[in-house]
């Protein structure tokens, strides 16, 4: 279960197992056949029972808790309860596919080193997987599709009867929650087709990630995300949707494989000990968020959300068993202990996922209408703007403080790891990792990230610092070349390996083009404010997320290219890096005095509809925000001349010093003909000749 983890599933066919009774171990039991799993006929009925058990929660959340019989309010037709069963059953079908599917991807793609001599084709295990995982795949799409007339109805309060095809089409061409499921039907369905095609480790990784993507958009359209807080319950959410599918999903490959149980387990377990934390904590999150602790008892959804926590919790026990316990009995070879635990552990998963599919159409606890701006912002409406304000007035954008948080630990995990080895690392680079996500947490999440929504010179501030600023302390950190050096070479391929094929890969070599890096960096800047990005991206929570995602990752990935210490598919020369460079500063300073003269105001239908009382001027603070991007550039772009000047020069110098060595040692060998310097004055000698 979750992080702790464990398991795994069978016996390779290379060991012969002696396994009394069904376990492992003990010299007067019978002799299992070569590559025969345990109780193998144990599989179907445990998955079975669990499946059973998660929907008899889901019956008796929907009964008890009261979705089916919700009173009508005045003037509204009340929801049928017919299309309210149909559309929490439904979302319970549909959670337990989307588990399948992202786990056995997964597994296809991470738990087991590819074929012996063919490293990328996928083991016969991970082929299995990959197959399962597809038609996984194929019944989400299916069931995404299937509940989109559910879900018309239920949220127009019609009879399914009175659906029809240009209603439903409407719904998905219209509303949010249409299109949320049309997306998660599509990605779904990619892949599924890519899974279905493909035999290599990178297919299965693609296949996993379109399904990582295909369990995204429904988040950003349910309780959450209509809430008071709805930012800081959706990013929970997020995080809580993502960290199960690991934790849940990786457990159910490893209970129905059938090969290197021992492997795969402890590549599970790594993944599932950092799941569980951040299923907890993220889970707390989103309760907090949607449940007021005096509707804890009262209320129906409360109940139920409590319920579901405890689950959890006993979840966790499990898996701490795992941990303990049955994965050093698998890596014996004895399954027999996992499968028995881990057929409760999914029963225990698909009775909290039964639960949520009963809380996806309770309706949550009564509360005050918030004002028009509350809804809009997930936030109330700030005061005027004072540095106070900015620096205590915290708004913790929960998703970006959550990866802050991991990436700093696994570097200093790494830091850690070289100084235990007897390796040093520099102290500055690790000064200047956490001070770069410091950075993206300070304009996320204090005031800065309020007055970023309603103010277009705050956004701006942001814009710069996660575009310029917190990139640059990133990229001089060099958390590539830390982790190269801190992770473990496995021959199966491991973290290290996959790390190694990424920054070769034929993707890594088209991004890291000069002149590609360059326009994914200017993209930030023209693309989204001279087009109705902008405004599509301030209106919705992911189009935020999104938003401030791409700001910073294009200015990594330009810093990269140009000052970046972590190796690249393509060098740059020094001169080549320093034309780049000032054409990024030609643009980027027409881009400020575009704002600063412009007289259109950008997303001017957002503004207005926010309406600051103390903004008098919107069009003056646009200009002030020109006047931040164009003057914000100096600061960085001193850091990055000094860099490549210091980063020049050290290449002069280590180049110096490898000539004066090859010299040496031509002439401790005597053969001067070896000496570059002397071949260079022979060049020298030769173009003189030629010239009389």
């Amino acid at each position: 279960m979750l992080g702790c983890v464990t398991a795994s599933t069978e016996t390779s066919q290379n060991t012969a197992a002696t396994i009394p009774g069904g376990g492992g171990g003990h010299r007067g039991g019978p002799r299992a056949r070569a590559g025969r799993p345990p109780r193998r006929g144990m599989r179907v009925p445990a998955l079975c029972a669990a499946a059973l058990a998660g929907l008899l929660a889901a019956v008796i959340a929907l009964d008890l808790g009261g979705a089916v019989d919700v009173a009508a309010l005045p003037g509204l037709a009340a929801a049928d309860p017919m299309v309210t069963w149909a559309a929490g059953l439904l979302k319970y079908g549909y959670d337990l596919a989307m588990l399948a599917a992202v786990g056995c991807l997964i597994a296809a793609a991470c738990f087991l080193p590819g074929r012996a001599g063919a490293r990328r084709r996928l083991s016969a295990q991970s082929w299995r997987w990959l197959r399962i995982g597809a038609v996984a795949s194929g019944l989400w799409a299916a069931l995404a599709l299937v509940s989109l007339p559910v879900d018309f109805a239920n949220t127009f309060a019609r009879p399914l009867s009175e659906v029809t095809v240009p209603g439903v089409w409407s719904y998905v061409a219209q509303y949010e929650q249409g299109q949320a499921l049309g997306l998660a039907a599509l990605f779904a369905a990619a892949a599924a087709v890519v899974a279905a095609r493909s035999f290599t480790i990178p297919g299965a990784a693609c296949a996993a990630a379109l399904a990582l993507a295909a369990a995204v958009p429904p988040i950003f359209t349910g309780h959450s995300a209509s809430n008071g807080n709805h930012q800081i319950a959706v990013d929970g959410l997020l995080i809580h949707v993502v960290a199960a599918a690991f934790w849940a999903g990786g457990l159910l490959a490893l209970f129905i494989a059938r090969k290197d149980p021992a492997t795969a387990a402890r590549r599970y377990s790594f993944a599932a000990g950092l799941a569980y934390p951040a299923i907890a904590v993220s889970g707390l999150i989103v309760f907090v968020a949607n449940v007021a602790l005096t509707d804890l008892w009262e209320s129906a959804y409360g109940r139920i959300a409590l319920a579901k926590l405890a689950v959890l919790a006993v979840g966790g026990v499990f898996g701490w068993a795992h941990r303990r316990r049955t994965l050093p009995a698998v890596e014996a070879g004895d399954r027999g202990a996992f499968t028995r635990l881990a057929a409760v552990e999914l029963g225990l998963m698909a009775i909290a996922f039964g639960l949520a599919s009963s809380l996806s159409v309770t309706p949550p606890p009564a509360e005050e209408l918030p004002d028009p701006n509350t809804a809009l912002l997930g936030f109330p409406t700030p005061g005027p703007v004072s540095l106070t304000a900015v620096l205590t007035d915290w708004y913790p954008s929960i998703l970006f403080c959550a990866i802050a948080i991991t990436l700093v630990g696994f570097y200093v995990a790494g830091v850690v790891r070289l100084r235990r080895r007897g390796d040093s690392w520099p102290w500055y680079r690790t000064a200047l990792w956490i001070a770069g996500w410091g950075v993206v947490v300070l304009t996320t999440s204090t005031g800065l990230g309020k007055y970023g929504m309603v103010l277009f010179s705050a956004h701006m501030i942001q814009h710069m610092a996660l575009n310029m600023l917190a990139p640059i302390l990133l990229v001089l950190a060099a958390p590539v070349t830390l982790a190269l050096r801190a992770l473990k070479p496995d021959r199966a391929g491991g973290p290290r390996e996959w790390l190694l094929a990424l920054i070769h890969s034929g993707w890594s070599r088209f991004v890291s083009q000069p002149l590609i890096a360059l326009l994914v960096y200017l993209t930030s800047l023209y693309l989204m404010y001279f087009t109705g990005m902008f405004e599509w991206a301030m209106r919705g929570h992911f189009g935020h997320l999104f938003m401030t995602a791409h700001f910073l990752a294009a200015g990594c990935l330009y810093f990269w290219v140009i000052i970046g210490p972590d190796p690249k598919p393509r060098p740059l020369s020094y001169p080549a890096k320093v034309l780049l460079y000032f054409v990024s500063i030609v643009f980027h300073a027409i881009f400020g005095l575009t704002l600063m003269m412009g007289t259109t105001l950008i997303a001017e239908d957002w503004y207005t509809q926010i309406a600051m009382p103390w903004v008098t001027d919107l069009l003056a603070d646009q200009r002030a925000g020109g006047g931040i991007a164009w003057a914000f550039g100096e600061i960085p772009s001193l850091i990055i001349i000094c860099v490549l000047i210091a980063q020049w020069a050290n290449s002069e110098d280590r180049e110096g010093r490898r000539l004066d060595r090859m010299a040496e040692r031509a002439t401790a060998s005597g053969h001067p003909e070896d000496d570059p310097h002397e071949v260079y004055n022979a060049y020298l000698a030769s173009l003189d000749q030629e010239r009389r």
